[in-house]
């Protein structure tokens, strides 16, 4: 009933899964995962939905349905850390319009100005936070993948890089604020991982990537096998999955914001494998225990 609820994407659906954001949204308050509740956290979430919706749909990640939407609030609710607006938010917002262009690349369209923005996103997102720089490297898998290269088109997303950092340079020059500049490519990390030792984070941790694994192991050999513009993507989005997890490890100041950061990838390949189940009651039964993961933050806080 749950599976085929969920089969398609009618605003029904779409409903049921921001209604049920907003009960981990209170969840996450209570438990104190989450400072205050306040329109403009709903809001900027809702802009991130819309944002990760179109990504998938529009470059058809998975298939025509909900799985996708539900899944990553799921995740988001296995988390209620991610429930904060602060640098790690914004630098994961403009990620995700950054790889909605890379994504772009398997149309021949405009495929200098998808370069270019591409370049120009990755920029922005290393004003906030540095290390998300390492991301541009999808860019060029990218560009391999969909046979785009030659010189000029890999000079590009340098050029768009480069647009936002030179005038973050002029801006701190200006106002006499040039260490701030500078800092940005002081590439230091900690390896302190306290923050994630709490049982709940590695019991979650530990079912989320079961399922990424499981799903990888279920649909690459599918997505593989056939010669099309999906079996591009899919090796994108593993790609997108593993910078995902080098990031969470060189990022400095964790705060359980970051974790973030992994969840879009993760629900793209979770529903993928999901989809590949074809007895509906088993498909119902994986949903339902997936969500009762979600609840672990609050039975064990």
């Amino acid at each position: 009933m749950l599976t085929n609820f969920f089969s398609n994407t009618k605003p029904v659906n779409s409903v049921f899964i921001i209604t049920l954001f907003m009960c981990y949204m209170s969840i996450g308050f209570f438990t104190g995962e989450i400072a205050s509740l306040n329109f403009g956290l709903f809001f900027w979430f809702l802009v991130l939905f819309g944002f990760v919706n179109f990504v998938n749909s529009r470059n058809d990640l998975t298939f025509d349905n909900s799985f996708f939407f539900l899944f990553f609030v799921i995740l988001i609710g296995c988390f209620p850390s991610t429930i904060k607006i602060d640098s790690f938010f914004y630098s994961n917002l403009i990620l995700v319009i950054y790889v909605r262009r890379v994504y772009s690349l398997q149309s021949s369209k405009n495929i200098s100005k998808k370069l270019f923005d591409s370049g120009l996103w990755i920029g922005i997102s290393f004003l906030i936070e540095p290390f998300s720089l390492i991301f541009i490297a999808m860019t060029y898998l990218a560009i391999l993948l969909h046979q785009h290269v030659d010189y000029r088109k890999l000079l590009i997303p340098v050029l768009g890089f480069l647009s936002p950092v030179i005038l973050s340079f002029t801006y701190f020059f200006w106002y006499e604020e040039l260490d701030r500049f500078y800092a940005l490519f002081y590439w230091y990390t900690s390896y302190d991982f306290s923050f994630y030792n709490s049982f709940s984070f590695q019991l979650l941790f530990g079912i989320v990537f079961l399922l990424i694994f499981l799903s990888f192991l279920l649909k690459t050999p599918k997505a593989l096998s056939v010669k099309n513009t999906f079996r591009k993507n899919w090796i994108l989005l593993c790609f997108h999955m593993l910078l995902a997890c080098a990031l969470l490890v060189f990022i400095k100041n964790r705060n359980g914001t970051e974790i973030l950061y992994i969840l879009f990838p993760a629900a793209i390949i979770i529903a993928n494998g999901f989809e590949l189940f074809r007895k509906k009651w088993f498909a119902d039964i994986i949903m339902l225990l997936i969500f009762l993961v979600s609840l672990i933050p609050l039975l064990i806080h």
